[in-house]
């Protein structure tokens, strides 16, 4: 809770001292500062902030005291107006509102591209989305800072000023070609300028930007369309088929990747699940989750593989592991299933595309679990519409774009439907 209070500095001074004032709003933000008012320390009464009751200050005791007062009740009337600010917000206007109650001449700083995203990421730190409820992740903030640092980097070796004026389609240009100086492929490019953008939409939004160069339809977020794996169901039960009674660690990363493959649940949300999240509704076992990225809740079906993962571990999910941990072993843990497919990457990287062929094994992550379940539902005739309330695209476009079917994969699905069906 925010308080104001009043001290003297010089408790031992012979002579009348300034009252001090220190205005408190959490443990790490705090305002202090001097008043315009005097007091000797022998009349000052620190225990309760004002000037004693004495017959030699009389003539001034009650004029300091209702100062104090009234200033005491500025402050606090002030905090009340900003409560819906974030501190460091409310800070920097109470200083701006005690100078010009003091009537001091307060010089306003214009805010640089630096200087605002600075105090925009600062911000953001406790700043809450308004479509889940919740905080921007630390993986976000960590994006900022990074775009940040590039340019500062950028600004020094191509010596170019960086200002809100000179984000345009000359910088555009010569960033794009610092980033693929860089080796940074297409994808983390189109990152870097998402994540600029934003700062310029912000500062705009607070008329501080008027260059509006960064909304052209020619300064636009670079990317490619990278080659993500899915397992088909053959390829998912020679992994399950794999003895592991040797290897408890494989066994189970192996389990908590099969148990995405068949939730579509993020290995942010499968790996973790407890007895607790084990439901049962008119004779069927469902999970039921709060997603971790949209606070959403979410019931799934239990499938018959995830029954037997959860039969072996006596009722329990798998144990959580470190996700980095689970990425390396289902490299391992597919190589062994020999997923041993050739697939062929094209990419974008250091503005060269470069072509080269992995191993279908080498591509396995926690990710392609998710893949799998849309991929290989979507094939078993769940209706779009259902798979998307698991998996959480919004769009069919999309959804379809991310399960990434060929097109002959596509015209096999289509040929089973009833209309091509001898009548």
């Amino acid at each position: 809770m925010a308080s104001v209070k009043f001290l003297l500095r010089n408790k031992k001074a012979t002579k009348s001292v300034t009252i001090y004032y220190a205005v408190n709003l959490a443990a790490k933000s705090r305002i202090r500062g001097a008043t315009k008012l005097k007091i000797h320390p022998r009349y000052w009464d620190d225990r309760n902030q004002k000037v004693r009751n004495m017959s030699d200050v009389s003539n001034i005791k009650d004029n300091i005291n209702k100062k104090l007062s009234d200033f005491k009740s500025f402050i606090l009337k002030k905090i009340t107006e900003y409560n819906s600010y974030e501190n460091a917000e409310i800070e920097l206007q109470l200083k701006k509102d005690i100078n010009i109650y003091f009537g001091k001449k307060t010089i306003e700083k214009k805010l640089t591209l630096y200087t605002f995203s600075r105090q925009f990421i600062d911000q953001s730190k406790n700043r809450i989305i308004d479509s889940t409820g919740r905080t921007l992740s630390i993986r976000t903030i960590n994006e900022y800072e990074r775009t940040i640092d590039l340019l500062k980097d950028f600004e020094k070796k191509y010596n170019y000023s960086i200002s809100f004026e000179s984000i345009n389609m000359d910088f555009y240009g010569l960033f794009i070609e610092y980033l693929e100086g860089l080796d940074f492929s297409l994808n983390t490019i189109g990152k870097f300028i998402k994540q600029l953008k934003v700062f310029m939409n912000a500062a705009t939004e607070e008329n501080l930007n008027t260059n509006l160069s960064f909304q052209s339809k020619r300064f636009i977020k670079p990317s490619a369309k990278s080659t993500q794996v899915y397992l088909n169901e053959v390829e998912l039960k020679k992994i399950i088929d794999i003895d592991y009674s040797d290897n408890p660690t494989h066994n189970n990363a192996r389990d908590l990747f099969i148990i995405g493959a068949y939730t579509g649940l993020r290995v942010s949300d499968f790996n973790g699940l407890t007895k607790n999240n084990i439901h049962e509704s008119n004779g069927k076992r469902f999970f039921r989750v709060i997603v971790k990225k949209t606070g959403k809740y979410l019931p799934i079906p239990i499938h018959p593989i995830v029954e037997n993962i959860l039969e072996k571990n006596d009722g329990n999910p798998p144990k959580r592991m470190p996700e980095q941990h689970i990425n390396l072993a289902l490299k391992k843990i597919a190589a062994k299933a020999k997923l041993n497919e050739e697939i062929t990457i094209t990419k974008t990287k250091g503005g060269k595309e470069i072509t080269e062929t992995k191993k279908k094994h080498q591509l396995i992550s926690n990710h392609t679990s998710r893949r799998s379940f849309c991929t290989n539902a979507y094939f078993a005739g769940m209706p779009t519409l259902d798979i998307m309330a698991i998996s959480g695209h919004t769009s069919e476009k999309v959804f379809l774009n991310y399960i990434r079917i060929t097109e002959d994969e596509r015209a096999l699905k289509i040929s089973e439907n009833s209309f091509f069906k001898v009548k």
